[in-house]
């Protein structure tokens, strides 16, 4: 009849283990001697590790700046591409003899790629990350302890004068670029600076700088011309008179001698002499409208009202006086004493005295005005040149502010890059010196007591599992096919009718006892 079948529990996986215990025992000892086997058998690996220390550079960086300024991952990057590389490679093989076993088999191709993938460089980085306080370490692997130390020490030693190598290298490299591009700065620098000097020397005295002495100067010219002006204006006026009291003196004189010739000694002349020369109200008119315009010039333009009506009056008497002076001299004709009649007769000495008097003062006072005029047309030329000069100087301020630009700049970049030089030349030194960034080895390679591969431990835990595992498959497929009954429980449940009595396995109970 069919039944269903009793699910197991611990007992029953304790009873099949005590039952089937040397299916699991057997399987387990074999794998676990095979492993030890397999141990022996396996040639050995030794590894050495060398420590290196990146020790920071001895003098501040706040006094000189170091110019290489990239993480040691990255410079080991580097660095380890040169050490690594086939030509420095196959130097160490041959001068430790390495690979010696199958150097004849293998190209040196493959022998030295195998000894790229024995060496081990790992970056070893401070919690902190920082870059002063980084260290690395470098390992080797290989079948002779003695010569894997070796190896190692000597790889380590590469990497150390490689890095000493590179270092000042690129501190050289910098300082020469550096120096190359401020001498093509200077040039530059230079041709701005003959640009502005020549610019300055072509617009001198129209530069934005020299707009407050030409404003001063100017000033003082047009304060000097109106000087001279007046002056001017006085000397014409004085000349004017001088020249009225001449013709006057000479009527006089030959009025005196008109009445003498005519036996003429009335009073009339004696009257003329003691009331001595009158001066016509026309010429005083006239000598105080030029003065009154003159002040007027010094105070408007000459587009003022007051200074055009001034100088229509003035040329209105000055028609007045020289018709006053033509009318003189046609009643000096009408007498019929002419210069040529009264050449041959002699003025009276105070009339003569006073006559050469003032008409030497008359050709003192034209030369002064021919003086004033020349010094008023120089005044006039110098003031046309600096109100040229002030009128050209905002051309001139933004040409200059053009070539300045530019110049002030490339200034700021080649004081920047003079610095920058001088940092790079200190970092140089500092470099040679060997004051700077350095590895140091911290911990040497030392001789390998025990190999690094295999690893004897791994290797018995793992033959222990296979035999541990192989044991458990056999028993599971040994009670898989055994179809005997163990327990009477389990008879009953298969049958489904009760045992009425069990008969003891007397054999198993002597043993047991």
């Amino acid at each position: 009849m069919p039944t269903t079948e009793k699910p197991f529990n611990i007992h029953d996986y304790l009873e099949v283990g005590l039952r089937r215990k040397w299916y699991i025992i057997i399987p387990l000892i074999l794998c676990v001697l095979a492993s030890i086997g397999v141990y022996k058998y396996l040639p050995k690996v030794y590894k050495a590790t060398t420590v290196i220390l990146v020790q920071p550079q001895r003098v501040p960086e706040s006094y000189v700046r170091a110019t290489i300024t990239d993480s040691v991952a990255g410079r080991l990057s580097t660095i380890g591409q040169e050490i690594l590389s086939r030509t420095r490679l196959e130097k160490v093989i041959q001068e430790f003899n390495l690979y010696s076993e199958v150097r004849n088999k293998v190209p040196m191709e493959g022998i030295v790629e195998m000894m790229r993938n024995a060496v081990e460089v790992k970056v070893q980085t401070t919690p902190q990350n920082d870059r002063t306080q980084n260290s690395f370490s470098i390992s080797f692997e290989g079948k002779d302890p003695k010569i894997v130390m070796m190896v190692t020490n000597e790889l380590a030693a590469l990497f150390i004068e490689e890095n000493l190598r590179v270092r000042e290298s690129q501190a050289e490299g910098t300082a020469e670029f550096l120096s190359k591009e401020l001498m093509e700065m200077e040039e530059r620098l230079k041709q701005d600076e003959r640009a502005i000097r020549n610019f300055k020397e072509r617009s001198m005295g129209q530069l934005p700088q020299q707009l407050d002495a030409n404003l001063r100067t100017l000033e003082r010219l047009q304060q000097q011309l109106q000087t001279t002006s007046e002056n001017l204006r006085a000397a014409e006026d004085r000349n004017m008179l001088l020249q009225n009291q001449i013709e006057q003196l000479k009527t006089r004189g030959q009025f005196s001698m008109s009445h003498r010739l005519h036996g003429d000694t009335g009073s009339g002349t004696e009257d003329m002499g003691r009331q001595g020369i009158p001066e016509d109200p026309l010429i005083i008119q006239l000598n105080n409208l030029k003065r009154e315009l003159a002040s007027a010039q010094s105070k408007y333009k000459e587009t003022h009202p007051d200074v055009i009506d001034l100088k229509k009056k003035i040329a209105n008497l000055e028609l007045k006086v020289k018709k006053l002076f033509e009318r003189q001299e046609a009643e000096r004709a009408g007498t019929g004493m002419s210069d040529e009649s009264l050449s041959g007769f002699t003025l009276d000495p105070n009339t003569a005295r006073l006559i050469a008097q003032y008409t030497e003062q008359y050709n003192s006072a034209m030369l002064e005005a021919k003086r004033l005029k020349e010094e008023i047309k120089n005044l006039k030329e110098q003031i046309g040149i600096y109100q040229k000069r002030i009128e050209e100087t905002p051309k001139r301020e933004q040409e200059i502010a053009l070539l300045t630009r530019d110049y002030d700049l490339l200034r700021t970049n080649y004081q920047s890059l003079m610095e920058k030089k001088i940092q790079a030349r200190m970092a140089e030194n500092l470099e040679r010196k060997q004051q700077g960034e350095q590895f140091k080895i911290l911990d040497p390679a030392r001789i390998p007591v025990k190999p690094f591969k295999p690893d004897r431990n791994k290797m018995l835990l793992m033959g222990g599992v296979i035999g541990l595992v192989a044991g458990l498959g056999l028993v599971w497929f040994r009670e898989s096919m055994d179809q005997s009954f163990h327990a009477v429980s389990d008879l009953e449940e298969y049958l489904g009718i009760p045992v009425i009595a069990a008969i003891p396995n007397l054999i198993e109970e002597r043993k047991a006892a």
